[in-house]
């Protein structure tokens, strides 16, 4: 039992509402939890990295996963791990060659930036986003921090390496500024592409994963452990998990980058930029005036 479609990214590009608007939709089937990691296994291993993710490591792990969606029209997974990591795409088409790929895609500026400010949140990193950008110091997780929030914003060979793959007929990309835009058009897009009831079933005027910061020293100290996140998500719904944390977390006002880092990310992201262009549908001009 294989998925008959995967959302391979980009992470705080909007996969996660994606996600939950696809799970409201009776005739589709999403995995719990959403990252399941089983293509992206071995290399998120190798390098160790900070976030002690959930992974599936087999296959027989994988197919079980899938197995309460026998009724269902469509099944998928959703993993962001999926878009870096070079050896992916070939081995999904390696997989299943029928499989239907989608990707959300964001200004990489804003979107890094805002990984940042997530893991800052969760207590995952210890240095300032400037130091992160221009690679000062010798932090031993510098080479991590760097990928995470520049690196994965390298759109175009991530992209690249799907459309060298898979026929281009099998790929849904979007923008997160078009789903913000028009949710309910960009979801009812999505079910046409999967071929499933368009009339969404989902409130798409809920928005998932927003900005918010622990309303104390106390819930930031605890949400820092991974450990008892990791309890938590096996204990309690995703549902249950978002009402407690409106009672930990509180929206906040986004810290503003500064100029310096954010002509610096203009550089570094300018002729992967006119890559993307040249591959997907969308125009991404607009992402260089970004307000991150």
């Amino acid at each position: 039992m294989s998925p008959d479609f995967i959302i391979v990214g980009a992470p705080k590009a909007g996969t996660t509402s994606l996600y939950h608007y696809l799970s409201a939709n009776p005739s589709v089937f999403m995995t719990e939890p959403k990252e399941i990691n089983f293509f992206s296994c071995e290399a998120l291993e190798k390098q160790n990295l900070f976030y002690a993710d959930f992974k599936v490591n087999s296959a027989p792990a994988y197919q079980a996963l899938f197995s309460k969606g026998d009724e269902v029209q469509v099944k998928g997974e959703a993993s962001v791990s999926y878009l870096f990591y070079p050896d992916v795409a070939k081995s999904i088409y390696e997989y299943n060659p029928e499989c239907k790929i989608i990707m959300v895609l964001r200004d990489p500026i804003a979107r890094g930036y805002s990984h940042y400010l997530m893991d800052l949140k969760l207590g995952l990193v210890d240095l300032p986003y400037e130091d992160i950008v221009f690679k000062k110091g010798n932090h031993k997780n510098m080479g991590l921090y760097y990928q995470q929030y520049v690196e994965l914003g390298l759109y175009g060979k991530q992209v690249k390496r799907y459309l060298d793959v898979f026929p281009r007929e099998q790929i849904k990309i979007y923008t997160q500024e078009e789903l913000k835009a028009d949710t309910p058009s960009v979801v009812n897009d999505l079910f046409g592409f999967l071929d499933v009831q368009k009339a969404s079933h989902a409130d798409t005027n809920v928005s998932h994963n927003q900005f918010s910061m622990p309303r104390n020293k106390v819930v930031a100290w605890l949400y820092s452990r991974v450990w008892l996140r990791k309890l938590l998500s096996a204990i309690f719904p995703y549902k249950v998990r978002t009402f407690i944390n409106t009672y930990l977390f509180k929206k906040g006002r986004k810290p503003v980058m500064t100029e310096s880092v954010k002509s610096r990310l203009a550089e570094i992201y300018r002729e992967d930029m006119l890559l993307l262009n040249e591959l997907i549908e969308q125009d991404v001009s607009s992402w260089s005036n970004s307000n991150a």
